[in-house]
Parts: structure tokens; C-alpha cells; sequence
């Protein structure tokens, strides 16, 4: 099995035009292939002056600057635009790049940003149900000549979108969860090409949700989902610094070090043999694309160690 790796940005944390491209032409020259995107409006209420790009304008810009670069939402949010609407700007990108596109698509979470830009936040169910028909509304237009749709979320009536897809019949979807709960298993099963879980999701987890999801394509005639996962990361030289930086970050987050243990689990956390020997457990339940978050204005420290010390070996 082929394994390939990528790198979390979440612009909504600050990056710069000057980060973006450092961070990109790295990415270009190294084992990394893929740079995935965030789709946030701004970090939180004090992010006043923070840079947030928006997510499809910086896949655009890294899409077309850097020839062999993949691109990819993690995740595109379906409440954010018109599910028809953004079939339509997919298509135009993935032609522009000539394949070189992933779509990651999810439900939406952050309710704050719902607030502030006015878009309604309904119950998790009602988003489950308007992710579903968002999904049903992107495959049409990328599949049918004209395409009509009447859910009780969206509508369309001989809708047309062209070019279509330079990838056939179109991008892979990744289905996105924080969570890996049924109700969104059974969405990827159905409609997905692969799910992403992210961002702490331990060996033992993964391998239920995995069992779980296989069963579901099962019953559904297809084929099991390609599987990814995003990490945090954290690197330390041996385990005392790594109990000293385990102490600071559980300090940053105001919560006691079993707290910040606890929520980690699934981390990437430890020295480079740790983090080598964890990425060979999943590699083992059958993930075959690997996502790090790196610490933020550390990205290019991480990306060196990754690339000379960590990949070569896992991969």
C-alpha cells in the first residue's frame, strides 16, 4: 500500500502570504505531496487583526504557483456556501489544476462564526441532513448534463456546470470527523470515496471505526473508503524535555498534565522513534494518507525533521 503525506494549515491562525510560500516550496522539494486547507473565517472573538485567508482562495493561489503540489480542504464546511455553488468553483479549480485536487467536505462546527456571519446554525441533526443532500447536490453537478434536485435543504433545476471535473467522475471526497460517530460513518460509507479522522484519534479507536465503516460499505456493494488521518505533533529530543513541554502546554490550556495526557492520546507526541513507531500502528489498520499539524512558525522545523528523519522511514 502506496502511503502519502500531507500538511495541515489552518489559516485562520495567522499565516501570511510569506509563511504560506515558505512553508509551500518546501513542500514541493520534499516526500510531502499534499498541503490541506481549513475553512475558518477568523480564529476567535479577540482575532482582531489576525490574517484568515479563505480556504479556497489559498488552495487557488498554492494550486497554481506550485506546479507539483496537491492541494486539499480539510474540510470544506457544507453550511458555508451554496452546496451548487461550490460544485461549480470544485470544477472550475480541479480543471484549473489538472487533477491536482482533494475535497475534504464535513457538516460544520464552529457556531461562533456562524453567528457572526449570519449564517443560520441549526441542530447537528438538521446540519447531518443538509450535509447529506450538499453531497447528493455536488455529485449531480458534477455528473449530469443538467441537473435538477429537490431536497427539503437545497433545490436545483437544470442546473449546468461546466467544465466538469478534470478528475473522473470527479475529485475523491474525504468525509471529515472530529468524532467518528455512526451517523457520519454512514454518510462517508455512502457517499465517500475516503474518510479523514482528525485530530485524536488513538490506534485502538481507529481500528473500531475502521471495522465499523468497512461494514457499512459492505452493505452498501462498495468498496472499503480510502482512510486518512491528521495529527497534532509534537517533538521532543528525549522524555525529559518532553515532560517539561507536556507541563507548559497543559499550563497554555489552563488544565491538569493527566487532562492534556488524556486528550492527546491520539497525538503524535514524543521523540522522533515514537512518533515513527505510531505511525507504523496505523499504517497497519490500512491509512494510507498521513496529515500533521505542525506547531504554528514552526512548521518549517517540523517539515525538515519529517522529511530527513521520519518518512523516510515509514514510508
Amino acid at each position: 500500500m502506496e502511503t502519502s503525506f500531507g500538511i495541515q494549515l489552518e489559516p485562520q491562525f495567522g499565516y501570511t502570504k510569506k509563511n504560506v510560500d515558505k512553508i509551500a516550496s518546501f513542500v514541493e522539494e520534499s516526500k510531502f505531496d499534499t498541503i490541506w486547507v481549513s475553512d475558518h473565517m477568523f480564529l476567535d472573538k479577540d482575532a482582531v487583526g489576525k490574517s484568515a485567508f479563505d480556504a479556497l482562495t489559498v488552495m487557488t493561489y498554492l494550486g497554481t504557483k506550485y506546479s507539483q503540489l496537491r492541494v486539499g480542504s480539510l474540510v470544506f464546511c457544507n453550511s458555508y456556501r451554496q452546496p451548487s455553488v461550490m460544485a461549480k468553483k470544485i470544477a472550475s479549480l480541479d480543471n484549473l489544476l489538472e487533477g491536482r485536487l482533494e475535497v475534504g467536505y464535513g457538516a460544520g462546527w464552529k457556531e461562533m462564526e456562524y453567528g457572526a456571519y449570519g449564517i443560520p446554525f441549526p441542530s447537528v441533526k438538521t446540519r447531518l441532513e443538509q450535509l447529506v443532500e450538499g453531497l447528493e447536490v455536488l455529485q449531480k453537478m458534477w455528473t449530469e448534463e443538467k441537473a435538477s434536485y429537490k431536497g427539503d435543504h437545497y433545490t436545483l433545476e437544470n442546473a449546468l456546470c461546466f467544465p466538469k471535473p478534470y478528475q473522473k467522475p470527479y475529485p475523491r471526497l474525504w468525509i471529515g470527523t472530529m468524532y467518528g460517530k455512526k451517523k457520519m460513518l454512514k454518510i462517508a460509507a455512502k457517499y465517500g470515496d475516503g474518510i479523514n479522522l482528525a485530530w485524536a484519534f488513538t490506534v485502538d479507536r481507529c481500528k473500531k471505526i475502521f471495522e465499523q465503516l468497512d461494514t457499512y460499505t459492505s452493505q452498501l456493494g462498495r468498496q472499503p473508503l480510502k482512510r486518512s488521518l491528521g495529527f497534532w505533533v509534537r517533538i521532543y529530543s528525549d522524555e525529559k524535555e518532553m515532560a517539561i513541554g507536556i507541563q507548559e502546554e497543559a499550563k497554555k490550556r489552563n488544565i491538569t498534565v493527566d487532562e492534556y495526557k488524556k486528550r492527546t492520546e491520539g497525538a503524535l507526541i514524543g521523540t522522533t522513534d515514537t512518533v515513527v513507531e505510531k505511525i507504523k500502528a496505523y499504517k497497519n489498520l490500512g491509512v494510507s494518507h498521513f496529515i500533521f499539524m505542525f506547531p504554528y512558525q514552526k512548521e518549517l522545523e517540523y517539515l525538515e525533521i519529517f522529511n530527513d528523519r521520519i518518512l523516510k522511514t515509514v514510508q
